[in-house]
């Protein structure tokens, strides 16, 4: 043992005197890359083309995501998809253009729009994309267009053909059955979003799998969120669960054709640029298809803290009186700090609402941030902070805070069902 810690030692001082000598490694040549993912049952297709990073002192990103604004962008290229099993159809050669006819449509360079209702797209037809750009690059791809005969949600007793009633989920006993009945196609992808303050969906977690049913558990835990960085620990133990009670969430069913299976399982090694399944020529990237249909849930939970329950709440903000039921939950009980969320129905300040709230308990205290946005303009959102304490009473006070935290009202809350006996 003594010999080889002496040999060791040697070793280190002699790379201690060793030179290295200084390799220029030279500029990269940029690849065409290219994001097309057709879907007939959406009315419009977009298609991103942009290149890779080179390593070039040029080289600058956007810091958006592709699909919105390309990190780098390629112009004024010819963009074309021929269904070449219709080819005499009027929509059977479509032309993509950076300069989309509709005005609600985001525009960008190296985003290219399709025209409505083009290319013509029916299960099981072959697509055929061509990108030609200005300095003569072709990068070519083909698929097959893939449809579904139906989709289905389940949860324990209850189901919903896919677009469906609102599905109750519990997320502490049930579990989630997703299915696409597929008629062309190859595996099953799950999105789950919540909606913001404004109604617009925030993606929570994406699954997908080589067949056409998933099942999830209702405790499943975001564990993509720390691998990903996006929580502030990295503890997989720490992440949020991906259903929280008192939140209503979108989940979105898509039947993946085998090339958009194929992108969205394989990926980029950083260090050998291996793993990345490529179906185009003269580019890399992903020219497939899917088709796509979303659910709304109700997720609730089994109580277990004495601060959950129903309340009704009354009186008036900032002049206008509002009465609304508030079905809360917690987060977590071994904290004095909690997130909350509840479900918040009835009349409010621009009229009936049936919306989630998020917000913390320290203690028996208690906030909710209620959004409203006004039906009659759509840019005007009311935001009230609903302020309380559970444990001081029934009934208790709430003071109500408009954006600005200024007092704009108070309301009288009591508890509707308490904790023994509330169940769903």
């Amino acid at each position: 043992m003594r010999r080889c810690a002496l040999s060791v030692l040697a070793v280190v001082a002699l790379c201690g005197a060793c030179e290295f000598g200084e390799t220029t490694i030279p500029d990269g040549d940029p690849i065409i890359v290219v994001h097309a993912i057709m879907r007939p049952d959406v009315s419009q297709q977009w298609i991103v083309v942009e290149q890779t990073f080179t390593g070039v002192g040029s080289d600058s990103s956007s810091g958006s995501i592709p699909g919105n604004q390309p990190q780098i962008p390629i112009s004024g290229a010819t963009v074309t998809v021929a269904n070449t099993s219709l080819p005499s159809d009027p929509c059977g050669l479509t032309q993509f253009t950076e300069s989309p006819a509709d005005p609600d449509l985001p525009v960008s360079l190296g985003l290219y729009w399709g025209p409505p209702d083009c290319p013509t797209m029916r299960t099981g037809d072959t697509l055929e994309l061509m990108i030609e750009t200005v300095g003569g690059h072709v990068v070519t791809g083909r698929m097959e267009v893939p449809g579904a005969n139906g989709m289905v949600l389940r949860v324990e007793g209850d189901s919903a053909i896919v677009p469906g009633p609102t599905l109750l989920f519990n997320r502490d006993i049930d579990t989630l059955d997703a299915e696409v009945l597929p008629e062309a196609g190859r595996a099953l992808q799950l999105e789950v979003h919540r909606p913001d303050s404004m109604g617009f969906p925030l993606a929570v977690t994406r699954l997908f799998v080589d067949s056409t049913r998933m099942t999830v558990p209702g405790n499943l835990t975001d564990i993509f969120a720390v691998i990903l960085g996006e929580e502030d620990s990295t503890d997989a133990d720490d992440a949020e669960s991906v259903f929280r009670a008192g939140r209503y969430y979108a989940v979105t069913l898509a039947l993946m054709d085998d090339r958009y299976f194929d992108f969205a399982r394989s990926g980029n090694v950083p260090i050998s640029g291996r793993g990345f399944v490529n179906n185009l020529t003269g580019g890399m990237g992903v020219f497939g298809g899917m088709v796509a249909e979303s659910n709304e849930l109700k997720v609730v939970g089994e109580v277990d803290d004495s601060r959950e329950g129903s309340y009704n709440m009354r009186g008036t903000v900032d002049g206008r009186a509002v009465d609304i039921d508030v079905e809360l939950y917690v987060v977590a009980t071994d904290q004095d700090t909690t997130a909350t969320s509840a479900f918040v129905s009835g009349q409010w300040f621009y009229g009936d609402i049936d919306t989630s709230a998020d917000g913390l308990f320290i203690g028996d205290d208690f906030e909710l941030t209620v959004y409203q946005s006004d039906p009659n303009d759509a840019t005007r959102l009311s935001a009230y902070v609903l302020s309380g304490s559970t444990g001081v009473g029934d009934p208790f006070t709430v003071d109500v805070y408009d954006r600005n935290q200024d007092l704009a009202g108070q309301l009288t809350a009591t508890r509707v069902l308490a904790a023994a006996g509330f169940r769903k």
